[in-house]
C-alpha cells in the first residue's frame, strides 16, 4: 500500500472508531428510584384555633319546637407531629359562659345548675391525642368530650373545607366542618326529659392558623 493510501485508511479508521465504540459500549445501569416522601397533606406544627371563625351549633328537639344555640370563642390548638404528619393532637375548649341561644331566658336556664352548671363546670372540652386527619377530604375524628364534669368518647364526622395559603409564604390556614350527636343523659344533664329530647345534634365549623 503506497503512502497516500495508507494515510487515507488511517484517517478513515480514526473518524469511524468513536461511532463504533459508542455502539459497542455497554449500557449504563438504570438509576434506582428515589425514596418516596410521605404524602402529607398538612405541614407539621401547631395551629391555633381562630376563635371568631370557630363555633359549635347545637340543636335539640322538644315538644314545643326546638332549642338552638352556639358554643363560641374557643381556645386551643391542633398539633401535627412531623414524624406522623397525617395524625394530629387536638385540644379545644369552649367557655360555657359565652354560650348563646339568642334568648336570654334560655341562656340562663342552660347555664344554671340544672344543666351545664357554668359556675362549677366552666368549659366544654374536646380532646383527641391521635386523630387521623390527612388521609382524605372526609375523616372520622375520635376523641373525648368533657361536659358538666363528665368525660365520654365521641366520634366526629369531619370534612376538610379549605386550605388557605399564607400571603407571606408561610404555612396555610386550615378549615374544617363536622357533625356528631350526643346524649344529654351521658353527661348527667337529663333535665326536661321526656319533653325535651335526650339527643343533641352538633354542627361544627372550625378554623386554625399556624403559630
Amino acid at each position: 500500500m503506497n503512502g497516500p493510501v495508507r494515510v487515507a485508511a488511517l484517517l478513515s479508521a480514526l473518524l469511524l472508531a468513536p461511532a463504533t465504540w459508542a455502539r459497542q459500549a455497554p449500557e449504563a445501569a438504570p438509576l434506582a428510584p428515589a425514596a418516596a416522601l410521605p404524602n402529607a397533606r398538612f405541614a407539621p406544627g401547631r395551629y391555633q384555633v381562630v376563635a371568631p371563625q370557630t363555633k359549635v351549633h347545637f340543636h335539640v328537639k322538644s315538644l314545643l319546637g326546638a332549642f338552638d344555640g352556639d358554643l363560641i370563642d374557643p381556645t386551643g390548638a391542633v398539633t401535627i407531629d412531623a414524624a406522623h404528619p397525617n395524625n394530629a393532637a387536638i385540644d379545644i375548649s369552649f367557655p360555657v359562659e359565652k354560650m348563646s341561644t339568642g334568648e336570654p331566658a334560655n341562656d340562663v336556664m342552660l347555664k344554671g345548675d340544672n344543666l351545664f352548671d357554668a359556675a362549677k363546670f366552666p368549659f366544654v372540652r374536646f380532646l383527641a391525642t391521635d386523630a387521623l386527619i390527612g388521609s382524605s377530604e372526609a375523616m372520622t375524628i375520635t376523641g373525648e368530650l368533657t361536659m358538666h364534669g363528665q368525660t365520654r368518647p365521641i366520634s366526629i364526622t369531619a370534612h376538610l373545607t379549605g386550605i388557605v395559603p399564607d400571603a407571606a409564604g408561610g404555612k396555610p390556614s386550615l378549615h374544617f366542618s363536622g357533625e356528631t350527636s350526643v346524649l344529654r343523659s351521658d353527661f348527667e344533664m337529663g333535665f326536661g326529659r321526656p319533653f325535651v329530647s335526650n339527643r343533641v345534634d352538633l354542627t361544627i365549623d372550625a378554623s386554625f392558623h399556624p403559630d
